[in-house]
């Protein structure tokens, strides 16, 4: 059985199988529609998801601290298997967040964003 896309995936998957792909990150959220102009993706933490279409591409999950560490620590592990660019979580109530992964290179514990990164990512899902 495959597991379902995301909400606002099937845009990003048709892209993709044209053999393009996305210029800016994609935002996964977990706390609902985003106001951003990057692509934005929504789903829940709790559900499975085929992310196959994150290959090569730049994520970034925001979620909240209300959201159960166990949910989003196995969504943050079902991405991975499939080599994002780059991933990391941001935290829109705390407007703070971690770096996850590097392309292949992980970190082995999430490390905390510098003040560039917080300052790049500003803002994301404060209105959400």
């Amino acid at each position: 059985m495959t597991a379902d896309l995301p909400y606002g995936a099937a845009e990003i998957v048709a892209t993709r199988k044209a053999g393009k792909k996305p210029a800016d990150m994609i935002l996964v959220s977990l706390v609902g529609p985003l106001r951003e102009q990057n692509p934005v993706v929504v789903a829940r933490a709790e559900k499975a998801y085929d992310w196959r279409f994150l290959t090569r591409l730049e994520v970034l999950v925001v979620a909240t601290t209300a959201t159960s560490k166990a949910s989003l620590a196995r969504l943050v592990e079902s991405i991975l298997p499939h080599k994002p660019a780059y991933l990391g979580v941001w935290f829109a109530d705390r407007q703070a967040g971690m770096n996850v992964a590097f392309g292949v290179w992980r970190l082995s514990s999430g490390r905390g964003m510098g003040a560039k990164d917080r300052e790049a990512f500003a803002c994301i899902g404060a209105s959400a």
